[in-house]
């Protein structure tokens, strides 16, 4: 091919490129105007700006199984009559006049059916139902502006031209690359909570809140009223020791878990009245259920799997002195379970049942035994499950929570966004330039969010919180440590410390560990934080 040929080709290319490019424009701002009914909503780019008007009111979304005209029916008969009610998206819309009516009407219905609505801003609310957020980037094509997806177009996101004016993006970075980075930063929290940069809360707990919000209202999930049961949850801490350990981190595992890959947590989906386990080896039977074991032995005592279970155990049970005795001198991190006698029953957490079943210190109570009639020995996997006989929590193995489509896509977005991330860095000059630092903070904040989530559920301080929820995700949680301890101990290493999101070993394979623990339970793999010795620490990338 002839030079001359060539460089044309390559110069059609580039600016076809550029053309591409400038094309690109991004949500910049939005505001809704109440008495005219409109939001409005701007695009722009380093080059243009459009903005858009669009009909709008109110709204709050709610479950269909509330019957479109029974739900009129009861509105009107509160007295609210500047109300609509459409089925859509196999959900309610209920439109209302204003936005203070909407609340009015919201505080109306819940004092009814007992659970809350959620209401959020106008400006959110329309950007979640259209799956928009703020710098969204947006293509325009014959006039008209599609939502796109930049990993997928691999363009490349520059939003320079809002956050530092009329300074391009380098110079800033130049002049203060603190104040350039928190710009950054503040954005990419921006564009994943659907909010504006100054409505971005500083602490960790709100922007988990606000993320949940938002889950909870696309899909038309309301608030219940229950009391709050606080549930334990074992703490982490750094053990003291001259000796090289490494830290393991559960943190990013726990989101991947609670998808139906694994254990599809969700209020919607937990006991549901398809999927009710008859045997005790289940796929869908959650680590919370308590299973109801007769003793075969005399003064047992043992370490459960549940830091839970063992404080509950311990405070309100006999022997209390006994308990802490065996604590100290065999340097337990929990109080240890017991005693038990020959012929007691108990009822015990999963794990810890099928662990005394193996060490034949106990017998399963099947399902036709009576509290008073025979036991006999039986396999796990063989026995029946009884209602009245074991308290059994299982989640669905048919319907999909909406927690967990949720929580899938966002570690689908995570798990881009690395990637993005890790071209950038083996690209020339990347580390000069904003999209490099935006993806690289909007990766840190959806890691933190994702991180965040197990513990804003088990807070009886968030309006997500569920005593029941909360014990299922502790629950999962404390039997994922524990068979990582088992695991580990098996291995020959010795594990310092097992809390909520880390263990603490002593040893120097300990992404050999990660990686077969991974492999041989079929779990999500946890990372290494850190490898600590006398003179070295490493940290995890991107943290």
């Amino acid at each position: 091919m002839p030079q001359h040929t060539l460089v044309s080709l390559v110069n059609q290319a580039n600016e076809s490129a550029a053309q591409r490019v400038r094309e690109f424009l991004y949500l910049t701002k939005i505001s809704f105007n109440e008495p005219k009914g409109e939001m409005l909503v701007e695009f722009s780019n380093n080059k243009e700006r459009i903005v858009e008007r669009h009909k709008f009111y109110p709204f709050i979304l709610l479950s269909p199984t509330l019957e479109k005209q029974k739900l009129s029916e009861l509105v009107l008969s509160l007295g609210f009559k500047g109300f609509n009610i459409q089925e859509k998206n196999n959900l309610l819309y209920l439109y209302a006049s204003s936005f203070s009516e909407l609340k009015k009407i919201s505080t109306s219905l819940a004092l009814h059916i007992n659970k809350k609505p959620l209401v959020l801003e106008p400006e959110r609310s329309f950007l979640l139902e259209r799956g928009w957020s703020l710098f969204s980037s947006f293509e325009s094509v014959g006039g008209e502006l599609f939502l796109s997806n930049p990993i997928s177009d691999s363009h490349a996101k520059d939003l320079g031209f809002v956050l530092t004016k009329a300074i391009p993006f380098e110079h800033a970075l130049k002049l203060s690359e603190g104040d350039a980075l928190f710009l950054v930063e503040s954005a990419a929290w921006s564009e994943l909570l659907a909010v504006p940069i100054d409505k971005v809360p500083r602490k960790k707990e709100e922007r988990t809140e606000l993320f949940l919000e938002n889950i909870f209202f696309k899909r038309g999930e309301m608030l219940s009223f229950e009391s709050s049961e606080k549930v334990f949850s074992q703490k982490d801490y750094d053990p003291l020791s001259r000796e090289a350990t490494s830290k393991i981190d559960f943190s990013l595992v726990w989101a991947e878990l609670f998808s139906n890959t694994f254990f599809n947590i969700g209020p919607e989906t937990k006991n549901c009245s398809c999927c009710s386990p008859l045997v005790l080896d289940a796929r869908n039977l959650l680590p919370s259920s308590l299973i109801r074991v007769q003793f075969s032995e005399d003064n047992v005592f043992f370490e459960s799997s549940s830091d839970n279970f063992s404080l509950e155990y311990h405070n309100s049970m006999p022997f209390k002195e006994e308990r802490a005795s065996k604590k100290k001198e065999f340097f337990l991190n929990s109080f240890p379970i017991g005693p038990f006698f020959k012929g007691d029953f108990a009822l015990l957490p999963l794990m810890d049942a099928k662990r005394l079943i193996r060490e034949e210190k106990v017998i399963l109570t099947s399902s036709k035994d009576a509290p008073s009639g025979s036991f006999e020995k039986a396999s796990i996997g063989s026995v029946g499950v009884g209602a009245g006989v074991h308290e059994l929590n299982w989640f669905c193995l048919n319907r999909e929570s909406f927690f967990s489509k949720e929580v899938r896509l966002a570690n689908q977005r995570l798990f881009d966004l690395r990637k993005q991330v890790d071209s950038y860095e083996g690209e020339l000059f990347s580390k000069k330039r904003f999209d490099y630092f935006y993806s690289k903070a909007m990766y840190s904040a959806l890691m933190q969010t994702l991180c965040e989530l197990p513990s804003q559920l088990t807070n009886p301080n968030s309006k997500f919180f569920s005593t029941s929820l909360a014990k299922s995700i502790v629950s999962v949680q404390e039997a994922t440590i524990a068979k990582f301890k088992e695991f580990s101990e098996k291995e020959g290493y010795r594990v310092l410390h097992a809390g909520k999101n880390f263990a603490s070993i002593k040893g120097f394979s300990s992404l050999k560990l990660a990686k077969d623990f991974s492999e041989q339970t079929k779990l999500p793999q946890p990372e290494i934080v850190s490898f600590k010795s006398v003179q070295k620490r490493t940290h995890r990338a991107y943290s």
